[in-house]
């Protein structure tokens, strides 16, 4: 498996980074756009016979869950993906549907910083203690939030910190803007989620 990785959950649009790696109606999204499926995961239950027939026949590998289980499909296609070592998962389809699957998927990207996800508008990702270069591309606002304590400066911002203590109440750190199209965040202490919002 590469060291990155393009992880489709439901039939949306995406764009191919590495290898692809299919969660139920995720794999025939791939299939659809034509691109290998390097693997297909799931339970399968949102996938009728004639799908699952198809997506067994054109993916290089499969690995079928129960229905019940204590992990949600995404949990496992993550825990898969990062057990294979990789280092980058590129995560669509895991925002906006269903809300409950929505507050799991973006825990998901909080406990794991290898992940982001993404959907038309946005991307989600977790940043830990270190400088980050925080790149403009085509986003207009900048959050930062943390589910426990951070201490983080942002320099090139709109609204600078220096040395500021945010937790899960926090909500002074909602839609920021950059000054310069490369913009730093730095955390001091903890970890952070960060929202890049069009």
């Amino acid at each position: 498996m590469e060291t990155e990785v393009s992880l489709i959950l439901r039939d949306v649009s995406y764009i191919k980074r590495g290898s692809c790696v299919g969660v139920e109606r995720g794999a025939l999204a791939i299939l659809a756009q034509g691109d290998k499926l390097n693997l297909a995961l799931g339970d399968f239950d949102s996938v009728t016979p004639d799908e699952f027939t198809l997506i067994e026949a054109r993916t290089s590998a499969l690995k079928r869950y129960p229905s019940r289980k204590n992990e949600s499909d995404s949990e496992l296609a993550i825990a898969w993906c990062l057990d294979q070592g990789v280092r980058r998962i590129h995560v669509y389809g895991a925002l906006n549907e269903r809300l409950d699957h929505h507050h799991v998927n973006v825990g998901l990207a909080y406990a794991h910083p290898e992940v982001i996800l993404y959907n038309e508008t946005n991307k989600i990702q977790a940043y830990i203690e270190g400088t980050h270069l925080i790149k403009q591309e085509d986003y207009r606002y900048f959050s930062v939030f943390s589910y426990d304590e951070a201490v983080i400066s942002l320099i090139d911002f709109s609204y600078p910190l220096n040395h500021v203590s945010i937790h899960l109440d926090t909500r002074f750190t909602v839609s920021n803007q950059w000054q310069k199209k490369d913009a730093q965040l730095v955390v001091h202490r903890g970890k952070v989620l960060v929202y890049l919002s069009k």
